[in-house]
């Protein structure tokens, strides 16, 4: 029975769950739980024998009631948008006629009478070198998207919006960058907008056009601040960061030898903030092209750093992950080394547009071929931590996630020794090899998404429990060696909105936030205290305190919002304890 419980579970399809390995068996009851409940037993009086006879069945958490604990709420707000350029909150109650009205002749090449939003923040430390060429105060560099495309507003609304006003609205996408401090405060007169696409002469003019460069993030790597890009592939170059009035008699010097290396360096002029705050790209884009026939697609490579496992004095090896469940994808980057692809290589781009060829042609050098492991491969992956609402009410193929799910932000490293202070039951390495040899994993942060025409067909009645667009996250860890196996991942959960409350807000509240309420994630005629879209865009661990991670979030194509959670809350939810994830039968 145990054998063909095995093969069932590995090999038939929606049956991974029922594998006797991973379930929550006799075995792992007994070992989990506080005293105090195997003292008193049951939440309805059972015995301890009721207990190891399985009189439990599964949770199935609501998406609002598994999310971290976080603490440090922080709203963003970039102060260098004009006044001008945001939806005034008196025009809250009739923003169809604003919207209407700002978009009354439809035109991808105005930027002036618009408005803007700003969200999905990423978020670096600032190497140290750099920060002596800033304020004093200066920890951290943000990036926001900042455009008129959002989702702050009523379904009904965006449906009766014309296809032009809702593509030119969706054309215009700018970057917003901003210095904080170690409270995540924005340092006056250090935030900017850029209007990168056009500066680099690759924005898409064609009046159905689609910007050339969408989100923004920032990783610090091997010392280096680096601005990562979605494109028609993710794209990446080197910033430099400086202060009016900070003085590097360096620069010429480091101008001088980029110049002798081919790198072209361009100083960005900031379309609204001011001239303080100086951004310089450092040499072009050099573009991550990923594999397989579709290779010149892709978005949401996370990056991250590890030392040399040959050469422990070099520069620290980065990786670009590439994809991460079921399948997860890694492949070795050298971020500053490209090769020239011939013109005709790159015609196969998703959105074709000349302007950014330059670009796309600089392909990025790797390192032998990516690695690739499966969920399935480890034990403890095989299955989530935890399971959420819509395991019960959508079982099986009608599953109204995606099954491929993209890294949403990586990494903070995790060791066995900070699990075992949060209080759970670390993996048995006999019992699961994968976890042999291991003394600390990277974790990040995932996201699928309802889309329901791209799966099965479904009866009408069927497909309106199931909204378009709705957004979930999960935690998930891997080995910090090649092949970077996928060792655990916790059910889905979704971050909640911000609060309009200064005393429970740090930051200026951005008066958006109210807007994020109009689109509340749904599900199963169910509706859940987080937005239909809250898409975490970056994690790193916190200036000063290895215990605790920042995350950043956007929340409907509307606002951004950071939170501080610590390593425990994360163990947690990666590593429950059985006895909490169960509950007890009621007597029939």
């Amino acid at each position: 029975m145990r054998e063909a419980a095995e093969m069932v579970g590995t090999d038939v399809r929606d049956c991974a769950i029922c594998h006797p390995d991973t379930c929550y068996g006799e075995d792992r009851l007994q070992e989990g739980g506080s005293e105090e409940k195997k003292d008193k037993g049951g939440e309805d009086g059972s015995s301890n024998n009721q207990q190891k006879n399985h009189q439990y069945q599964t949770k199935y958490w609501r998406f609002d009631q598994t999310s971290p604990r976080y603490t440090s709420p922080t709203s963003l707000v970039l102060p260098s948008i004009p006044s001008n350029l945001r939806v005034p909150p008196s025009r809250f109650e009739d923003i169809e006629s604003y919207i209407k009205t700002k978009y009354a002749n439809p035109d991808p090449g105005n930027t002036t009478n618009v408005f803007l939003m700003e969200y999905n923040p990423g978020i670096a430390p600032i190497p140290v070198r750099i920060r002596a060429y800033l304020p004093w105060n200066a920890r951290y560099l943000l990036s926001l998207r900042v455009t008129p495309h959002n989702f702050c507003f009523p379904l009904w609304l965006t449906d009766r919006l014309s296809e032009d006003m809702k593509q030119t609205m969706h054309s215009l996408n700018h970057m917003g960058l901003a210095l904080l401090d170690e409270k995540y405060q924005m340092i006056p007169g250090h935030d900017v907008v850029i209007d990168i696409d056009r500066q680099l002469e690759a924005k898409r003019e064609s009046f159905m056009g689609e910007p050339a460069f969408v989100d923004y993030r920032l990783f610090t790597l091997n010392d280096e601040l680096y601005l990562h890009v979605n494109s028609d592939t993710v794209i990446l170059t080197k910033l430099r960061l400086r202060s009016e009035g900070i003085g590097n008699p360096n620069d010429d010097m480091e101008d001088s030898i980029l110049k002798k290396m081919g790198h072209k360096q361009i100083k960005l002029k900031n379309l609204y903030g001011g001239d303080q705050f100086k951004v310089t790209l450092l040499h072009q884009f050099n573009t991550i092209w990923g594999e397989g026939k579709k290779s010149v697609f892709g978005k949401n490579y996370a990056l991250f750093s590890l030392p040399n496992a040959t050469h422990p004095t070099a520069p620290d090896s980065v990786y670009a992950e590439m994809s991460v469940h079921p399948d997860h994808l890694v492949q070795q980057i050298l971020p500053d080394e490209y090769d020239k692809l011939p013109r005709g290589r790159i015609k196969l781009r998703q959105r074709r547009n000349f302007k950014v060829d330059y670009i796309m042609q600089r392909k990025m050098r790797k390192v032998g071929n990516a690695t690739q492991s499966s969920t399935s491969d480890a034990r403890s992956a095989r299955v989530p931590s935890f399971f959420t609402a819509d395991e019960h009410w959508f079982p099986g193929s009608k599953n109204p996630f995606k099954e491929f799910a993209h890294g949403g932000a990586c990494c903070v490293s995790l060791s066995l020794e900070e699990m075992s202070e949060a209080g759970v039951v670390v993996p048995d390495a006999q019992k699961d090899g994968n976890w042999e040899g291991i003394d600390s994993v990277l974790v990040g942060v995932g996201h699928t998404l309802v889309m329901f025409y791209a799966k099965n067909k479904m009866p009408s009645n069927e497909r309106m429990l199931i909204p378009d667009t709705n957004y979930v996250s999960f935690l998930y860890a891997f080995d910090p060696r090649p092949p970077f196996q996928l060792l655990a991942r916790s059910g889905y959960f979704c971050l909640g909105f911000a609060s309009t409350s200064e005393d429970e807000e740090g930051g200026t509240i951005n008066p958006h936030s109210v807007l994020t309420h109009n689109r509340p994630l749904q599900q199963n005629n169910e509706t859940f205290a987080c937005a239909q879209i809250h898409y975490v865009s970056t994690i790193i661990e916190k200036l000063g305190d290895s215990s605790t991670a920042v995350i950043g979030y956007g929340m409907n194509d509307c606002t951004a919002r950071l939170v501080e959670v610590s390593k425990k809350e994360i163990a947690r939810l990666l590593f429950p304890d059985p006895w909490d994830m169960v509950a007890s039968k009621k007597p029939s």
